[in-house]
């Protein structure tokens, strides 16, 4: 079974979030066997900044939906959205 990459795009609900707080508290929503892959600041507008964050789940049906409903969770995310949906390779080629 492969693994899927899930590219997210939050917003905090105000300029004045601290941004390592919202994917710390994201983290601890996550399901067990999800993980952040990657994460970045991207500035919006105004002050406004969304965190990117790249995470790796197993290849199961509704894993996308069950990661954005655990995501939209957190008190520190005002909006969620899907950008990327990729799978990621089991096994690379010997080199």
């Amino acid at each position: 079974m492969g693994s899927y990459v899930i590219r997210l795009k939050l917003l905090p609900p105000d300029t004045t979030t601290d941004h390592q707080k919202l994917v710390d508290s994201v983290a601890g929503l996550l399901p067990a066997a999800a993980q952040i892959r990657a994460h970045k600041i991207e500035p919006i507008a105004f002050g406004l900044s969304a965190v990117v964050l790249d995470l790796v789940v197993p290849e199961e049906e509704g894993a996308v939906d069950r990661i954005e409903e655990a995501v939209s969770k957190s008190p520190l995310v005002s909006q969620c959205e899907v950008t990327g949906v990729s799978r990621m390779s089991s096994k690379l080629p010997p080199q």
